[in-house]
């Protein structure tokens, strides 16, 4: 027999959240509030997200929410987790050899040298002038 509009219908299992790479990165989406919350929402965001994935049937979303908590949860930790998201470490790259140095002289390295073994870098000819009076 179809159902009517009337008809209640099951509620669909909950499915969690797709982890993305900036969720995992990024404490203020896991729990799904913004960046201005204060520490009581933050709070109160922590505990509805418990009661959505407890640890007894969720293990790995409750670990997720967990950590973020931890890394917002004190006015320290919420700094330094800010700034972090403000200035993200650099990409892993792996070992690159270092550049060869060219030990050949070129045309341009002319002034350094010269300067470099010469008094006029040596010596402070400041002292040497003084002003004009008129």
């Amino acid at each position: 027999m179809p159902r009517s509009a009337d008809t209640p219908q099951p509620n669909p299992p909950r499915q969690p959240p797709v982890p993305d790479e900036q969720a995992l990165l990024d404490p203020y989406k896991v729990l799904e509030i913004g960046r201005q919350a204060t520490l009581d929402e933050i709070k109160q965001a922590y505990f509805e997200q418990v009661r959505r994935f407890p640890p007894e049937r969720e293990p790995v979303l409750f670990k997720r929410v967990r950590a973020a908590y931890d890394a917002i949860r004190t006015p320290e930790a919420r700094a330094a987790t800010d700034l972090f998201l403000l200035h993200p470490p650099e990409a892993y790259e792996p070992y690159k050899r270092p550049p060869a140095f060219d030990l050949a002289f070129h045309p341009e390295d002319r002034e350094q040298y010269i300067e470099a073994w010469s008094e006029t870098a040596q010596v402070d000819f400041r002292r040497d002038y003084r002003e004009i009076l008129l």
